[in-house]
């Protein structure tokens, strides 16, 4: 073989030889990256699942707490719906929630109540007081009058505080019905001011009214007379019938002063057979007449009674209210000195003072 064939087939070695060089660094080089890639995929994978993981985790924490909070709000819809009292969540006058007395208190639907502005519940008497009830909460109990969908009149008792409903702002109200304890509230004071004999006031309630009169005349300068009134010999008709008629001849004089009075009057038994009578609006002369009149239909009036007929007569005195006067318990001392005087000159006669 000639020597440039030799040369030339050791440069052609010398190429290859490079370039199998170059191509193992290219190799390696790749081989290299590769398992960069691999590390880069392992740890983004690994990233993944840890999100995965994480999303997984929440989502379980959510409708944990899903749950938890429909549990909650059916115990709440439980007690609300077992409480005597009505309740109901609102913002305002608009009505959000509300439990099974509150549609009963109502007389109304559901849909009916949460559709209403509330003030519609509100009895005339209480709006005032109510629109600020409506957007406040309540301290302290307040007494109102709401009114049922037919218009009856409700007395209430309230009691509320501010909560968050479905993340806004609301008011959560407690509202009892006060309609037993108002109307026995009533007959307490209906005992514990009248007669029980007679059904008319007693002595407390004539007093009570007295004050009241006597400062409605001096305040807007207006007539007022008072009247003392006892029963002539009412001793006698004991002692003769009997203490049972006794007490009917005290309720026949009742009818016959209820009969002959005007509205405005107050009457009173303030002890034994001995009643007395505020005139509002009455001078010394008109309270003397209309005195007459009562004078004379007590003594017109017989009794029938399983002992008998009977009949008796009154004797009066009577004033009217002056200047200087301090209070009804100086007409009141005066008309009882105008009856003594009746009393002495005769019986079934008017002294006026």
């Amino acid at each position: 073989m000639s020597e440039e064939l030799i040369q030339a087939a050791d440069e052609d070695e010398k190429a290859k030889a490079k370039r199998a060089k170059k191509m193992e660094r290219k190799l390696v080089r790749a081989e290299e990256r590769l398992v960069d890639y691999e590390r880069l995929v392992d740890r983004t994978q690994h990233l993944l699942n840890t999100r995965i993981e994480e999303v997984e985790a929440a989502r379980a924490a959510l409708a944990a707490r899903t749950e938890e909070l429909e549990e909650s709000e059916q115990r709440f819809r439980q007690l609300a719906d077992a409480a005597f009292e009505a309740i109901i969540i609102h913002a305002g006058e608009q009505v959000l929630d509300c439990n099974e007395a509150a549609i009963k208190l109502y007389h109304v639907s559901k849909p009916q109540l949460l559709q209403t502005p509330f003030l519609n519940y509100i009895h005339p008497t209480s709006l005032k007081e109510g629109e600020r009830w409506l957007h406040h909460a309540t301290q302290e109990p307040v007494e109102l009058a709401h009114q049922s969908s037919d218009g009856e009149m409700i007395p209430v008792e309230i009691r509320s505080r501010s909560i968050l409903h479905k993340g806004q702002p609301a008011l959560i109200t407690a509202i009892r019905d006060i309609s037993t304890h108002k109307a026995m509230q009533a007959k307490l004071n209906q005992i514990a001011n009248s007669d029980p004999l007679t059904g008319v006031g007693n002595r407390r309630f004539f007093m009570e009214m007295g004050h009241k009169e006597y400062f409605r005349a001096v305040r807007y300068t207006l007539p007022l007379s008072l009247v003392m009134l006892d029963v002539d010999h009412f001793k006698r008709i004991n002692d003769t019938y009997g203490h049972d008629i006794g007490d009917v001849a005290l309720k026949a004089l009742t009818k016959v002063c209820v009969n002959t009075l005007r509205d405005c009057d107050v009457l009173a038994r303030i002890g034994g057979e001995e009643f007395a009578i505020i005139l509002p609006g009455s001078d010394l002369s008109g309270g003397t007449a209309l005195a007459e009149r009562l004078r004379k239909n007590v003594e017109d009036n017989q009794i029938e009674t399983e002992k008998g007929t009977i009949a008796f007569t009154v004797s009066m005195g009577i004033t009217a209210l002056h200047a200087g006067d301090d209070g009804i318990e100086t007409l009141l001392n005066r008309a009882d000195t105008g009856l003594y005087r009746a009393k002495e000159g005769g019986r079934n006669q008017v002294d006026s003072e």
